[in-house]
C-alpha cells in the first residue's frame, strides 16, 4: 500500500478522499459516492470542515456530518436530513499493476480504484485484540480515471471484502517491514534519515512497544494457534506468510542497528547498546514461534554467549514454505 507522499522522493502527488451523500435534501446526489481529488498534504480534517461549513450555510441544522467510515444504513437515518460521509482513500492497484507502474508519477496516472480500511471486530467495537481484529477492505471504482477535467467522479462499483485477523497481523507486519526497507534502501543511495530509522528501532523493540509483534507471534504462531481445528490449508498459508514476515522484522531490526551503529556519535553508545539487549531479549522470546526446534536451539546458545552486531541474522531467515522452519 503506497502513501500518498512517499519518504524517499516526496513527489507531490495529490490526495484523495470519499465523500458520501445521504438524504432527501441532496435530491439526485442522494445515496451517491464521490472521489475528491484534492491539492498534496490535504488532511482529512481540513475538506472535512471546508465541506462542514458549505452544507451547514445551505441546510443549516438539518445537516450533519458523519466523522467515522462505518457503513450507513438509509434505514437508520432520518431521510429529511442531509448527511456527509468523508473518508480518507488511498489509489487501489492489484499486484499484476504494479509491475508495470515503475516511477513515482504512474502512482497518480491513469488511476480509477481506490481503497479504504473499516476495523472492526465481532463484538461490536472497532479495535479489539489481535486475535479479534477484523477488517473491512472497501474498494471503490470511479466512473472515470485521474487525472481529470473535474476534481470529483462519481463511484459507480463497491466491492468489499473482510479480512480475518491473522490477515489483519500478517499485513501489520508487512507494513512494518516496507518501513524499515524504505529507510535502509534511502541509506544504501547515501541518504541517512537517522531521525526516521532511530523511530523505527525505537517502535520495534523500544520496552514498552514490543508487545504488538510479540501479540502477535505468540497469538498466530504459538502453540494455542496449533490447533487441528484451525489448521485448515488456507490458515496454514497464512500461518507461513506471517512467520516469514516476522523473521523479515528480525532481521531488517538487526539491519537497522547495524547501520545505526555505523552514525551514532559516543553520546548516543548508551542508547545502542540498550537497543542491541532489547532485541537479544526480544529474538529469544519469538524464536521458539519462528525457527523450527534446531534452529531455536542455535539462536538461543548464541545469544545466551553474547550479542554480536556484526553477526547477519540472515543465517537463521531462510523461509521454508512448508511451515517448518
Amino acid at each position: 500500500m503506497r502513501r500518498c507522499i512517499t519518504w524517499e522522493k516526496k513527489r507531490q502527488m495529490g490526495c484523495y478522499f470519499r465523500v458520501a451523500f445521504y438524504g432527501e435534501k441532496f435530491n439526485d446526489l442522494n445515496g451517491v459516492t464521490m472521489i475528491y481529488k484534492e491539492k498534496p498534504f490535504t488532511k482529512l480534517p481540513e475538506i472535512a470542515h471546508r465541506l462542514q461549513n458549505m452544507y451547514y450555510e445551505q441546510f443549516g441544522d438539518e445537516f450533519e456530518f458523519i466523522s467515522d467510515s462505518k457503513r450507513i444504513d438509509p434505514e437508520t437515518i432520518d431521510p429529511y436530513r442531509a448527511y456527509v460521509q468523508v473518508t480518507y482513500v488511498e489509489p487501489y492497484f492489484e499486484v499484476y499493476e504494479k509491475k508495470y507502474r515503475k516511477e513515482e508519477f504512474e502512482y497518480s496516472y491513469n488511476v480509477d480504484r481506490f481503497y479504504y480500511s473499516t476495523p472492526f471486530t465481532h463484538s461490536g467495537s472497532a479495535h479489539g485484540a489481535v486475535g479479534e481484529q477484523f477488517k473491512r477492505v472497501t474498494v471503490l471504482t470511479t466512473e472515470f480515471s485521474f487525472p481529470y477535467v473535474k476534481n470529483r467522479l462519481q463511484v459507480i462499483d463497491i466491492k468489499e471484502r473482510v479480512m480475518t485477523p491473522i490477515e489483519v497481523a500478517t499485513e501489520d507486519m508487512m507494513r512494518k517491514n516496507e518501513e524499515f526497507d524504505e529507510v535502509l534502501r534511502t541509506n544504501r543511495d547515501g541518504k541517512v534519515d537517522v531521525k526516521m530509522l532511530q523511530m523505527l528501532i525505537q517502535g520495534a523493540i523500544g520496552t514498552t512497544v514490543n508487545q504488538g509483534p510479540l501479540e502477535i507471534i505468540e497469538t498466530f504462531l504459538g502453540e494455542s494457534a496449533r490447533k487441528p481445528e484451525v489448521l485448515d490449508d488456507k490458515y496454514l498459508r497464512y500461518r507461513n506468510r506471517l512467520k516469514f514476515q516476522c523473521k523479515t522484522f528480525l532481521n531488517n531490526i538487526k539491519a537497522a542497528l547495524n547501520e545505526n551503529r555505523n552514525i551514532i556519535g559516543t553520546f548516543q553508545e548508551d542508547y545502542q547498546r540498550e537497543m542491541e539487549e532489547n532485541l537479544k531479549k526480544f529474538k529469544l522470546a519469538v524464536s521458539p514461534f519462528i525457527f523450527n526446534p534446531q534452529t531455536h536451539a542455535e539462536v538461543k546458545h548464541n545469544l545466551n554467549k553474547s550479542f554480536d552486531p556484526e553477526n547477519s541474522l540472515s543465517r537463521t531467515m531462510s523461509y521454508d514454505y512448508s511451515g517448518q522452519s
